[in-house]
């Protein structure tokens, strides 16, 4: 029969028979038993009464000094309470990145949330990205108390939402992982909606496997519905999917509510969009920060940093958000001047029916794409954020 003890998880049997031994102060050198040569040539006799048939192997009161060691290690009442089983240094858990700062996040492990550190190994790791943990990476952690916890590993990322890092070009920042979707917010006004900025992201999105879905924002600020309907038009036919939303009026809200239960939602776009306005007005519970636009300083017209960090909630229709700062620049890492076209479908569909094999589609003659948009199958707003978009990628 199976005793309490014998149930009891090796790591939590190990600790109480170290604080046992700690506790009996027993520092006496141990001798070890004599050995006897066995093995006997022809000169030597064997002496019965030299032999000492009872000989411990043990040294005086080892055994006793054991059992003791034992009894109150495993005795009905410890003098310490017993350490709970997650605090086992052999053992690890698998758990969510809600939150990521300065070295440090915040992992979700069943309902309880753990502050972790970084092992240092894993930040020996050459990953190609500039930071190893973003929120929604699955990780290994042993945990140290109830509230504390060391990154061990980050489990295979289904997918990534990254941008180029600064001035160094072999890196890319992950913004978020193990996202399906990426709503790119935007606004008509205040900030002013940026369709270049539209355009990085779909690449990236893109380049990543991510449902990209153009969010326009403060609708209720239209004030010329031809511009509008230009800028929509120039996605829309080309198969994007678009929401309009208010968070004044309400439109569109309910809409976003639906897209939000299907799957994992990154929101990303510029500071003072709406990103976290929207996100309250789908569950209002939320409490997050909200701010308005500058109205002075560099950046005049553009939103305050009201979100600071990328942040992971799970919303009560069961889908996932993970809310992300609002920036004012989305590097794209990875591809070249040559190599942009090809992110554009329109241009892709007549890739090959250009005079020179390597038209750049800036200056060159006989160009199928720039013949395209005097012709109109080609938006010239989608063809002007190519050309800026390349001048700030590497020739090759």
């Amino acid at each position: 029969m199976t005793t309490p003890i014998e149930k009891m998880h090796k790591g939590a049997r190990k600790q109480r028979l170290r604080n046992a031994r700690q506790k009996t102060g027993n520092k006496k050198t141990i001798k070890k038993p004599r050995r006897k040569n066995w093995i006997l040539d022809s000169s030597d006799v064997w002496d019965d009464d030299n032999f000492q048939t009872n000989e411990r192997i043990l040294p005086r009161g080892e055994h006793e000094r054991r059992r003791n060691i034992e009894e109150l290690a495993f005795s009905e009442t410890p003098t310490q309470p017993e350490p709970a089983l997650a605090m086992d240094a052999d053992s690890t858990s698998t758990g969510l990145v809600v939150e990521v700062s300065s070295g440090l996040c915040r992992v979700e492990i069943d309902d309880d949330i753990l502050v972790c550190s970084l092992r240092g190994n894993l930040k020996k790791q050459e990953t190609g990205y500039s930071n190893l943990v973003a929120v929604g990476d699955l990780v290994t952690i042993t945990r140290e108390d109830n509230e504390k916890g060391v990154v061990e590993s980050v489990l295979p990322r289904r997918s990534v939402l990254a941008r180029s890092h600064g001035s160094v070009l072999s890196l890319r920042q992950i913004i978020v992982a193990n996202v399906d979707q990426a709503l790119i917010v935007t606004s008509w006004r205040e900030p002013h909606i940026w369709p270049e900025l539209i355009d990085r992201y779909l690449i990236a999105a893109q380049r990543n496997n991510l449902e990209a879905i153009i969010c326009i924002n403060k609708i209720d600020l239209i004030e010329d519905q031809e511009t509008f309907d230009t800028i929509v038009q120039a996605y829309a036919k080309l198969g994007y999917k678009f929401l309009l939303t208010s968070t004044i009026t309400g439109e569109g809200i309910d809409e976003l509510r639906t897209i939000f239960s299907e799957s994992t939602t990154v929101l990303a776009g510029l500071s003072g969009v709406g990103k976290s306005s929207l996100l309250t007005a789908v569950q209002p519970n939320l409490d997050l920060r909200t701010g308005s636009v500058a109205e002075r300083g560099l950046f005049r017209g553009q939103g305050k940093h009201t979100t600071t960090q990328s942040s992971l909630w799970k919303l009560e229709n069961g889908g996932i958000v993970i809310d992300t700062p609002g920036i004012r620049d989305f590097g794209i890492a990875g591809i070249s001047q040559i190599e942009l076209a090809s992110w554009y479908p329109e241009m892709v569909a007549l890739s090959g029916k250009c005079r020179y094999r390597d038209c750049t589609h800036i200056n060159e003659l006989d160009c199928a794409i720039k013949s395209a948009i005097e012709t109109g199958k080609i938006s010239q707003l989608r063809y002007k954020n190519y050309a800026a978009i390349r001048e700030s990628l590497p020739a090759s």
